[in-house]
């Protein structure tokens, strides 16, 4: 659907369930070897199983589609009581740009406030200019940079 120029998605955000699992991983490993070129799976033992990584306490993975396709994922895992970090923000390729990415990471918020997280933190390569200025402009701050990735954090005011 198209309003100007601007596309209209229907989109629906979901925890993740058994029938999308391998659907969920393989828009995640895309993601990979699109920004790297390769993807060591040594890197991501929790893609193996998923719901089960994803079902412990304090931890959501969402999945989004639209029209019922699968276009976005995310999550939110446990780092402490008071702290959650976000992960697996993935978004398919040809949806990127569009609202998508930021409809998930209010989605990743709103789940992280009802956990009573009161700080969530991330991190992203520094070269994916689109995942940092999305972080940034949702009011993310840099902590760090370790010459590869940035590390941002958000107090959630709870």
């Amino acid at each position: 659907m198209e309003k100007g120029n601007e596309q209209i998605f229907t989109l629906d955000i979901l925890p993740l369930y058994k029938a999308v699992e391998d659907d969920a991983r393989e828009l995640i490993l895309a993601g990979f070897l699109e920004r790297f070129g390769f993807i060591d799976h040594s890197l991501n033992p929790d893609l193996k199983d998923m719901m089960g990584t994803y079902s412990k306490d304090g931890y959501v993975f969402f999945v989004a589609f639209d029209h019922g396709e699968l276009v976005a994922t995310g999550a939110v895992t446990k780092e402490d009581d008071r702290v959650g970090r976000i992960e697996r923000m993935s978004v398919k390729k040809a949806y990127r740009r569009k609202g998508i990415g930021q409809r998930m990471l209010s989605k990743l918020e709103d789940a992280a406030r009802s956990s009573q997280y009161e700080r969530l933190v991330l991190e992203t390569h520094n070269t994916w200019e689109n995942a940092v200025r999305l972080y940034a402009s949702n009011g993310y701050h840099l902590v760090s940079d370790d010459g590869q990735r940035y590390h941002f954090e958000k107090n959630l005011g709870l």
